[in-house]
């Protein structure tokens, strides 16, 4: 079934590394090292996400059973942890960076309420947030998941300013000090530590400049952050990926056509989506450059292993062929 697989691409995105002294959630340094081990012993091929954007935009070939990785925001412990995994094994990544939190050691929004709801003392809340009223159980840490879920995906449809408004309100109302600056489970990555992680397998791109999603903002505001973006990241690094990465990604929600264009403007040759799905590059007239998908790299090595094989294809063949 290898035919089935070669020629379509899995991207792969990460975001927090795993930290049980910070209290950071996410994936730990043992299952990325032994993800890529497992590409490397079965013949998989590490291409970054410039060499994809190339084989999509010049119609070239990409290599065998290819596979890319990405990481996204610029958190501390991205640097750190995972891009010297990458650089020890010899496999690309490219890690999309939200400027402002290099710049100005600030933070987005959505991690400013993860902090509010996790840091909270209150066990039960009623509060309104865009209009809509919350009422809530915090007595663990399920239930605060589940809320700062709920609450993302619901602030994410309002104006940038109207989130902000709220995340501020929320923060009052459950009685937690919001740092100006970016607390030790949030520290952002330096410029220095890119520049130094930079390397033949470790590169660098725009994931706009304050992580705002793009539909939130106005048409100028939306350029900006765009232009801005991949402005700092050419001043500041020698060979920036001209692709572009849109914060939280749902085509025709977070971004659409206009959010394409900005970037064909800015000068990218490609952008990132955070939709599932390969690269089909059987079907490549198919293939939206600008609205590139990828999978969020899985917390199971089973499901790691059927993205990266013709299984989870197969699987999608099927379901649209038994669709009726």
């Amino acid at each position: 079934m290898s035919p089935l697989r070669a020629q379509y691409v899995p991207i792969f995105m990460l975001h927090r590394i795993e930290d049980k002294n910070l209290g950071i959630i996410g994936h730990s340094a043992q299952s990325i090292e032994e993800a890529l081990l497992y590409i490397k012993k079965q013949g998989y091929q590490g291409i970054s996400i410039a060499q994809l954007s190339e084989a999509i935009v010049n119609n070239k070939p990409i290599p065998k059973n290819s596979v890319a990785f990405t990481l996204d925001d610029g958190f501390a412990e991205q640097a750190e942890v995972a891009l010297p995994i990458f650089e020890k094994h010899q496999i690309p990544v490219t890690l999309f960076i939200a400027t402002d939190m290099l710049d100005k050691q600030s933070w987005s929004w959505d991690y400013k309420l993860e902090y509010i709801v996790r840091n909270t003392q209150l066990k039960k809340a009623n509060v309104i947030l865009a209009g809509t009223p919350f009422s809530v159980n915090l007595s663990s840490n399920h239930e605060k998941r589940l809320f700062i879920r709920q609450v993302r995906w619901h602030l994410k449809s309002y104006s940038i300013g109207e989130t902000n408004k709220s995340v501020q309100h929320l923060a009052s109302s459950l009685k937690v000090d919001v740092p100006a600056t970016a607390p030790e489970p949030y520290k952002p990555m330096t410029w220095q530590q890119a520049k130094q992680a930079e390397s033949k397998y470790v590169s660098f791109g725009a994931h706009t400049c304050a992580h705002n999603v793009l539909s939130q903002l106005d048409g100028d505001s939306a350029k900006k952050e765009i232009e801005r973006s991949w402005q700092r990241v050419q001043e500041e690094l020698s060979n920036p990926c001209p692709v572009f990465c849109y914060p939280t990604g749902r085509p025709n929600i977070d971004f659409g056509m206009r959010e394409k264009q900005m970037a064909i403007n800015a000068g990218f040759t490609s952008a990132l989506s955070a939709e599932p799905g390969y690269i089909d590059f059987k079907r490549r007239s198919n293939i939206d450059n600008f609205s590139l998908k990828r999978f969020a790299f899985p917390h199971s090595m089973t499901d790691f292993k059927q993205y990266c094989s013709w299984i989870e294809r197969g699987k999608s063949l099927v379901l649209l062929r038994d669709k009726p």
